[in-house]
């Protein structure tokens, strides 16, 4: 059944939004059952969030015609320099274009995970493939500014930090919901980089984490990378940097993001706002580094 609902945004409305579309799950990874709730419906276009997989991108494309216009999310880890972090080794110049080397070794994530085999399902369809930097802002699961805020929550005035130097691409949520928007409305197939134009440096952007949540008197240390705790890891010296470049994205999408300062702000104070309900409050390796 095709719904059409007015005033599905506010309070009656989005509940029944919702509960309709609770209602309407299936398993994506079930090919004949995706079929079955796709074909009735008929999209124009397909947009797929969660193909990691061979076995996911397959049901999602098994599920649809060939006239069906199709968007899929992947990642910047599909550059051989995700392999060279996680294996600390240095592999390859920045900042990586659609054109750096990709991945000879797979599942560097585990099992379940390999946005290679995703690309290369949708990529021969005429798809359009946007690799994503690290996705922050509102309802983020990976909580990337927690490494930061939870100490800020709990009153601490200093925080041990490394070398600081480590450059990770960024791409607010926002933005990257603007991206798809910009390769459905196209008709451009390949591969593209979708990440802010510059990229703080992780010491900065600890800082910036800081000055947006109203937290610039708190003192970042300086402390031996060795000694740091483990959620403090990513500002210590690492072997490759995952620093991407996005200007084909934005030449050829027509996409641009909007400002990176505004968008941050805006993360940290709902993040401040909904703090993760397992947050830890054992602080004894910041403690004894700082001793």
């Amino acid at each position: 059944m095709r719904i059409a609902i007015l005033g599905g945004t506010r309070f009656i409305g989005r509940a029944l939004v919702e509960q309709l579309a609770a209602e309407a799950h299936v398993d994506r990874h079930d090919g004949s059952a995706l079929a079955a709730a796709l074909k009735p419906f008929d999209p124009d276009a397909l947009v797929d969030v969660s193909g990691m997989n061979a076995a996911a991108a397959d049901a999602a494309l098994g599920a649809v015609g060939s006239s069906v216009k199709l968007v899929a999310i992947s990642s910047g880890d599909v550059y051989r320099a995700y392999d060279g972090l996680h294996s600390e080794r240095t592999t390859d110049a920045l900042p990586l274009t659609e054109e750096s080397p990709l991945r000879v070794r797979r599942f560097v994530d585990g099992p379940q995970y390999e946005n290679l085999e995703m690309e290369e399902r949708y990529l021969p369809r005429g798809a359009t493939v946007l690799r994503l930097g690290a996705v922050y802002g509102e309802h983020d699961y990976q909580r990337r500014f927690e490494f930061i805020l939870r100490r800020v929550r709990a009153g601490r005035r200093r925080i041990p930090i490394g070398s600081g130097q480590f450059l990770f691409s960024r791409v607010y949520v926002g933005d990257v919901a603007a991206a798809v928007s910009a390769a459905l409305g196209g008709d451009v197939a390949g591969a593209f980089n979708v990440v802010e134009p510059s990229t703080a440096p992780y010491r900065l952007f600890a800082e910036q984490i800081l000055a947006a949540a109203d937290a610039s008197d708190v003192e970042l240390v300086k402390v031996r990378d060795d000694l740091l705790p483990e959620d403090l890891s990513l500002t210590g010296a690492l072997s490759q940097d995952l620093l991407m470049d996005s200007s084909e994205a934005r030449a050829v999408l027509g996409w641009s993001p909007v400002d990176p300062a505004e968008t941050l702000r805006a993360s940290v104070r709902w993040h401040l706002e909904n703090p993760p309900s397992d947050a830890s409050d054992d602080f004894s390796a910041d403690d004894a580094v700082l001793a």
